[in-house]
């Protein structure tokens, strides 16, 4: 029982050659009518090239004291970026004294709750995007968007 070749090339000849009953196998190293044959092994990769560019394979050290104590939910990879779409909220002192008197009490659930400087509204999950998908989904969104009517606060009524 004989193995038949993963790959077969046709050529010119090889009517002529299945008649004759003759089979080449790839890497055999038969050459025929102006064939190369495929090489049997690579070469290794010298030392000196698989070490000319030291440290840049290192993972990135993710220090959460370094963005406001926030835990990633998926790991870093070079050319990935983390987005999401949010509303920027203004928090007024009714928002804060509530949050002063909030914070504590949940801290003792969570003890690595911390007070954020800024506040948002999320309107989307955290997503990967590849470094050149950004210019095309902010300019989607933005013409998604575009015939939404921007919120206005409504007059106070004294």
């Amino acid at each position: 029982m004989s193995a038949a070749p993963l790959v077969g090339y046709s050529s010119s000849g090889s009517e002529d050659e299945s008649e004759a009953g003759v089979q080449t196998r790839p890497g055999s190293g038969d050459c025929r009518r102006g064939q190369s044959p495929l090489p049997s092994q690579r070469f290794p990769v010298p030392d000196s090239v698989l070490n000319m560019f030291p440290g840049t394979e290192e993972e990135p050290e993710d220090d959460s004291t370094k963005h406001g104590g926030r835990v990633r939910t998926f790991p870093h990879e070079r050319g990935n970026w983390a987005t999401h779409v949010y509303i920027p909220y203004e928090a007024k002192e009714e928002f804060l004294d509530l949050l002063d008197v909030l914070l504590p009490h949940a801290q003792t659930y969570v003890p690595r709750l911390v007070r954020m400087e800024a506040f948002h509204l999320s309107l989307s999950q955290s997503v990967v995007l590849r470094h050149h998908w950004i210019l095309p989904f902010v300019q989607a969104l933005k013409e998604r968007m575009a015939s939404f009517q921007r919120y206005q606060k409504p007059p106070k009524v004294a």
